[in-house]
């Protein structure tokens, strides 16, 4: 039992939601730019065939990125409410604790309380250290879909290229879209340190 360990896990979670909250501003800039670029790629008519299909695909990305988000931020929500609920079994423990220590003779009065709330603490434990293993995979896996991104966009500038009368217009939004994409990628990168971090 460690007040300060789940003190500790508490401001990370946070933090943690901080981070995410960046990320989640995030995904919607790129869900934004991906109907930025098919309105481009309309405008553009033939010529910008290739880039209408990258802006298509960069479209159905933006759809699973807002789902990795919404996941997370329940994950997060969920983390944060199982962290304070194991802080309030740590200072229930150390009530039965005292109050064990201050009636020797009626101890064994304590016992079975202090047995059943050391054992629920344990699976309460155990349980938020999963969630925590959890949630850095979904982080890592939410990162891997980001470098999926930053193809789309290497291959968003690349269509650009054959923009003819609207070259401007898909550069200026290809560079958004690297923009945003790089964005998401420190963000997610920050929450994997954090995450890490004990």
């Amino acid at each position: 039992m460690n007040d300060m360990h789940a003190s500790s896990d508490l401001s990370k979670s946070v933090a943690i939601n901080q981070g995410l909250k960046q990320v989640v501003d995030t995904s919607h800039q790129i869900n934004l730019v991906a109907m930025n670029a098919i309105l481009v790629a309309k405008r553009a008519g033939a010529q910008s065939a290739g880039f209408k299909v990258v802006a298509m695909e960069l479209r159905m990305f933006s759809q699973k990125m807002e789902e990795s988000m919404d996941k997370l931020s329940l994950m997060i929500f969920q983390l944060v409410r199982r962290i304070a609920d194991l802080r309030k079994l740590e200072k229930n423990l150390r009530s039965i604790t005292a109050a064990m220590q201050k009636n020797a003779n009626g101890a064994h009065q304590f016992e079975y309380a202090y047995t059943h709330k050391q054992s629920a603490y344990q699976a309460l434990k155990d349980a938020t250290d999963h969630e925590w293993q959890t949630l850095e995979n979904e982080i890592c896996r939410s990162l891997n879909l980001c470098s999926s991104g930053a193809m789309l966009s290497h291959n968003a500038r690349i269509e650009a290229a054959y923009g003819g009368s609207m070259l401007a217009d898909m550069q200026q939004v290809a560079g958004r879209i690297e923009e945003i994409m790089n964005q998401a990628i420190f963000h997610l990168k920050q929450l994997t340190k954090s995450t890490r971090s004990s």
